[in-house]
């Protein structure tokens, strides 16, 4: 598989303070040993994944030192990685802005190493996934953009970005934090709530990363990019199924 991952992992997350008083969220301890971080990239691994770039930003120090010594398991003389990026200011004078300018500001690392699909995860997700399930479903939907979703009811959807699909799980609309959620076809008590887990066919995806980083968006994937590629492009839900089969999936 032809694929590089890149894990979101800028977040501040005040919301677990004073956990992150000195860390960024998806380096907060988990079970003693563990960072948060882990679970995405664990799930990389188990899915065959060795192309691994981390996008860091926020009190990324420990952060760094985790990655780089609780992760040191691939060989550069097999092209294989896990790396850290910071922030540059390659494109411009900002740090990230959003998802989708993390994405677009390691544009030049992504032409270079030229990957079939592209990957986008979050740092801060805890769940057990196969990403090869999800790749398998995107070349089945011969789809230019496939978005993880999970099975949610309705009034429980309200909090999330919802998206709405027809009964082939081609995706329709999507909104964020809605009032009244759009139901599963078939499933009215049912939505689908975004993960924010997105496959992409890499070329796709790069030229609507180039049109949104000239215009005045908040350059993110669920508010922007993926709206606009639903007008022009073929974008899927892809249903997740947790691979530990609990209760709580997510």
């Amino acid at each position: 598989m032809n694929i590089l991952a890149m894990i979101l992992a800028g977040g501040k997350g005040e919301r677990l303070h004073p956990l992150t008083m000195h860390r960024a969220k998806p380096a907060v301890p988990f079970g003693g040993i563990y960072r948060i971080i882990d679970f995405s990239l664990s799930n990389c691994i188990n899915s065959g994944l060795r192309k691994i770039a981390v996008l860091p930003q926020y009190k990324s120090l420990s952060l760094d030192r985790h990655v780089r010594i609780a992760w040191n398991l691939f060989s550069s003389d097999l092209n294989e990685y896990i790396i850290s990026i910071p922030p540059q200011q390659r494109v411009g004078e900002k740090w990230y802005q959003g998802t989708a300018d993390a994405i677009y500001q390691n544009i030049y690392m992504i032409e270079k190493d030229a990957p079939d699909h592209l990957l986008v995860l979050a740092g801060d997700h805890i769940y057990k996934m196969d990403y090869a399930e999800m790749l398998r479903f995107h070349q089945e939907k011969q789809a230019d953009a496939t978005v993880a979703a999970i099975e949610m009811s309705k009034k429980s959807a309200a909090a999330f970005g919802v998206i709405e699909s027809d009964k082939t799980c081609r995706v329709l609309g999507f909104e964020e934090k809605p009032q009244d959620p759009k139901h599963i076809p078939g499933r009215p008590d049912l939505a689908f709530a975004s993960m924010g887990i997105y496959f992409f066919n890499t070329k796709t995806v790069l030229e609507y990363l180039k049109y949104d980083a000239l215009q005045d968006t908040a350059h993110d994937f669920g508010k922007n990019i993926i709206p606009q590629m639903m007008k022009t492009s073929r974008v899927y839900a892809y249903n997740f199924k947790d691979e530990n089969k609990k209760e709580a999936k997510y």
